[in-house]
């Protein structure tokens, strides 16, 4: 399978706690990885790096066997590593259309015409192509996080890094958005996933990653983390979880 990312001995420290330590794992061409555990255990902290919104300590983070660091447009990159957030990150000051087009005509350089086509094109994808003229203060949770995905798939991404895409939505909301999630990991979207959402990363995942306090306690597939954890402190949060 072609390699994407590398994660090598990834370290990263707010003053003096420790929240990412020794962080090693690949991801694959076409695989969703889904990264699980309690809060605070360094999940977000962990794909932000991978995105470059944080720097890290110590270790390596290699795409297609680049050092990112090393790399000259960092912009290009984070286009090719696309990123979703919890919060959405809209421009409420900007239509829906307006949100998709600006990455495509600012980043890629892209012809207006063409990004306009390629943005109705994504919003009609999640169901968003009526709200195009809207501001986003006038969608929904839900309806804003379909937008941030489409924005996302505009820029033509490798890879999609969802950070707790549908835990700031309402229960009803969370469904719509899962579905779309679902969809493009059909399609073979590469995929790495932060997520409380336990259904989902263990009938989409091609592997779970369990994470606490900053490191990676067990990671494998999902028939693996979620029927025959090797730690107790896994087997203890999934019992938390699937009773809830």
């Amino acid at each position: 399978m072609e390699r994407i990312l590398e994660i090598k001995n990834v370290e990263k420290g707010f003053g003096t706690q420790k929240v990412l330590k020794d962080i090693s794992f690949e991801v694959n061409k076409g695989t969703v990885t889904s990264i699980i555990g309690p809060s605070g255990s360094g999940k977000s902290t962990l794909l932000r790096s991978i995105n470059m919104l944080e720097k890290i300590d110590g270790g390596s983070i290699y795409y297609h066997g680049n050092n990112i660091y090393e790399l000259t447009d960092i912009n290009q990159y984070r286009s090719k590593v696309g990123m979703v957030f919890q919060n959405f990150n809209l421009f409420n000051n900007m239509s829906v259309l307006n949100n998709c087009l600006l990455g495509m005509v600012k980043v890629l350089k892209m012809d207006k015409e063409k990004a306009k086509e390629k943005a109705l094109k994504h919003l009609d994808d999640v169901g968003m192509l009526n709200f195009k003229d809207r501001s986003p203060l006038t969608l929904s949770g839900g309806q804003k996080q379909r937008v941030a995905i489409a924005r996302a798939l505009c820029m033509d991404p490798e890879v999609m890094l969802f950070d707790e895409p549908t835990s700031a939505l309402d229960p009803e909301m969370v469904s719509e958005v899962l579905a779309i999630m679902k969809d493009l990991a059909r399609v073979k979207m590469t995929m790495i996933v932060v997520t409380h959402e336990m259904g989902f990363a263990k009938d989409v995942s091609d592997e779970v990653i369990f994470m606490d306090e900053g490191l990676i306690l067990e990671k494998g597939s999902p028939q693996k983390i979620f029927n025959e954890p090797s730690k107790e402190r896994t087997k203890a949060f999934l019992k938390r979880y699937l009773n809830s």
